[in-house]
């Protein structure tokens, strides 16, 4: 889990840097983010947030949840029935997408990882961030 003071100096700095204001609303929503487990929903924050000590609109939550992402402390992983579905960025992983009950699932292979790269070394390629993500249908949909 990332550390609350690292996330903190993070997007405080990256307000900064676009001139946005540090508000005690944006700080309060980016810690409730950074209590998620998991992925969650922008609802599930504006959910938390009606029993905030301030009063948080539904459109704050969304535009600091989109500067929280462009901060890089949270990403988008996919829209399900349009709803986004966002997690804290902690170590990296890919994900398993079922097409059928929007099941995600996280996985790391360090083989894949190293196909990669060796593919950007070939290229003369230098990454900064990727992320994969594969569409299908779950072990428990295919059984169905």
């Amino acid at each position: 889990m990332m550390k609350r003071s690292e996330a903190h100096n993070c997007y405080i700095d990256y307000l900064r840097s676009e001139g946005k204001n540090i508000t005690p609303e944006r700080m309060e929503i980016l810690d409730e983010i950074l209590k998620q487990t998991g992925h969650f929903q922008i609802d599930d924050i504006i959910d938390k947030m009606a029993n905030s000590s301030h009063k948080i609109s539904r459109a704050t939550v969304y535009r600091s949840i989109k500067t929280i992402a462009d901060a890089g402390l949270i990403k988008y992983i996919r829209s399900i029935h349009d709803e986004k579905i966002y997690e804290v960025i902690e170590e990296h992983h890919d994900h398993m997408i079922c097409e059928k009950c929007g099941k995600i699932i996280e996985f790391h292979d360090t083989e894949l990882e190293a196909l990669q790269n060796s593919i950007c070394k070939a290229e003369g390629f230098t990454p900064q961030k990727h992320t994969m993500k594969i569409f299908g249908i779950c072990e428990e949909c295919n059984k169905q």
